[in-house]
């Protein structure tokens, strides 16, 4: 049997680190943040207790890690913050809110139900507006420009209405997908 290589390694490293992430969040949503333990999200994983703390330093860096990293994802949906917003960036963001959820349908009931705890939401919060915060600035300029009366009001409606449909995407198949984008589009792009 050959040594593996460097890029053997890191891919290995890389897979179990995404197989760690994948089970903590399964085991957070459905056993709940505080019930859980990396005892249990190791032997889901069938790995060793030990190789989690290879990775990770608690169960707190476990959980900072999964919410970082499913922001991180959802903010490469975001339409780029360096020019004027317009509504081509907010169509293209009302139409990624969607293909977010649509992409992986189980990793967004159990990010639901993980956020529904209170801990979990105030490292939510938290980690959203660091990393949010410069596009829903871009959202609250977008709407300035367009002369709401209220543009940070318009952005915060904007951000939980997405977050609404997402919720009912998430968990109703038969949910119209198409029709209420069409609504949202016509609600949020008017002159």
């Amino acid at each position: 049997m050959c040594p593996k290589t460097v890029v053997q390694n890191k891919i290995i490293r890389e897979e179990k680190k995404d197989l760690i992430l994948r089970t903590a969040l399964k085991v957070f949503a459905q056993e709940g943040y505080h019930a859980s333990s990396v005892n249990k999200i190791a032997d889901k994983a069938n790995i060793s207790k030990g190789l989690i703390y290879n990775y990770f330093e608690s169960k707190e860096d476990l959980l900072n890690n999964i919410v970082s990293n499913i922001m991180d994802r959802y903010m490469e949906k975001y339409p780029p913050i360096d020019s004027i917003p317009n509504d081509s960036h907010i169509e293209y963001f009302i139409d990624q809110s969607f293909e977010f959820i649509l992409e992986d349908k189980a990793r967004a009931k159990l990010l639901f139900a993980l956020t529904a705890q209170s801990i979990v939401m105030d490292l939510m919060t938290k980690i959203t507006m660091q990393k949010a915060e410069p596009f829903m600035n871009n959202v609250m300029n977008f709407f300035e420009i367009k002369k709401y009366d209220d543009p940070e009001g318009m952005m915060h409606y904007f951000f939980s209405t997405l977050e609404g449909v997402q919720l009912h995407v998430t968990f109703n198949p038969l949910y119209p997908i198409d029709k209420v984008k069409k609504i949202l589009k016509k609600q949020f792009l008017k002159s």
